[in-house]
């Protein structure tokens, strides 16, 4: 009950959802969905829940309309304008337009995260805090003690993000183990790997066959990768755990994308729910407000011109 209804206040989810909605706003703003409506049925392959609900790829002019909709959406849902129900909307919408690729003979390990977090931001209170919703709220006299009370409906969103990102994490590494035992460690299968993606998929840096010259290396890279995977769940329970597994994960897809080339960008914004943005802005409110309180007034009670331009600078 702790983990998930600790008593919190509205402050962090709000963040979470700024940035959340506003970064995938911008990352599928340029994304285009319809040309999936002029796939040959022949290829058309459904997932589960495509097949569980009947659901076939629409023409290219629904999707450009469910498209735009979903942007619009997920931009209102940044800004907290009707936020339960275009969050409702980026999910429902998000769901069919992100799945609908998959239905084609690939399954993509780099969205399905998106989907999963957009629904739990659509039935959690994410708009209660930083939203447009907030203030119309306040233009009608709602107190402020109701309207920041804490509760635990703002910590068990981000919770169940944290639990998504365990599970992927921890199933990875379990089959890892499962398929291919230690010898996905201890064989030349990190190595094969490294220099196979210098051709396939392009890394940023093709450093590849340099770091293949050394047989010890790509194993500890595997090592290193299986442990950090396995112990992924540790994050949920241990502060100190947390602070070094989740940066860890972080950067090692940083170096999977550099070094061998597949992306995972989705995954590297999602992280954004491990921040403990609250306490990061309580702290820098703090910082300021202290640093307004040294400054040397004159007698008309304003700083002195040399402080002044400080403290502007301070506020920009």
């Amino acid at each position: 009950m702790r983990f998930w209804f600790e008593p919190v206040g509205p402050l962090n989810l709000g963040l979470c959802r700024i940035l959340f909605f506003g970064a995938f706003f911008l990352f599928y703003l340029r994304s285009d969905f319809s040309a999936w409506g002029e796939v040959s049925e022949s290829f058309w392959m459904p997932v589960g829940i495509f097949k569980a609900l009947h659901l076939s790829a629409l023409s290219g002019g629904l999707l450009v309309a469910m498209e735009i909709i979903w942007k619009i959406s997920l931009a209102l849902s940044c800004i907290g304008i009707f936020t339960r129900p275009s969050t409702i909307s980026s999910f429902i919408f998000g769901a069919y337009l992100l799945g609908l690729p998959h239905n084609f003979g690939k399954i993509h390990h780099t969205d399905a995260l998106v989907v999963i977090v957009l629904g739990i931001m659509a039935v959690s209170r994410c708009g209660d805090a930083y939203s447009i919703d907030q203030l119309m709220r306040r233009g009608h006299q709602v107190s402020s003690s109701e309207r920041l009370r804490a509760s635990g409906e703002y910590t068990w969103p981000v919770r169940a993000v944290w639990v998504t990102f365990a599970l992927i994490f921890f199933a990875a590494g379990v089959s890892k183990l499962r398929h291919s035992g230690l010898e996905w460690i201890f064989s030349d299968n990190m190595a094969i790997l490294l220099t196979r993606s210098i051709d396939d998929d392009h890394p940023l840096l093709p450093w590849g066959v340099y770091l293949v010259q050394y047989s010890w290396l790509p194993q500890l890279l595997a090592a290193g990768t299986v442990a950090l995977e396995i112990s992924y769940p540790l994050a949920l329970f241990s502060r100190k755990a947390r602070w070094v597994i989740v940066p860890s994960v972080f950067f090692m897809q940083v170096g999977i994308w550099v070094f061998m080339g597949p992306p995972f960008p989705q995954f590297l914004i999602c992280n954004l729910f491990w921040v403990p943005w609250d306490r990061i802005s309580r702290n820098l409110t703090r910082r300021y407000h202290k640093y307004r309180k040294v400054l040397p007034l004159h007698e008309h009670g304003m700083p002195y011109r040399g402080e002044r331009s400080r403290q502007d600078s301070m506020q920009r």
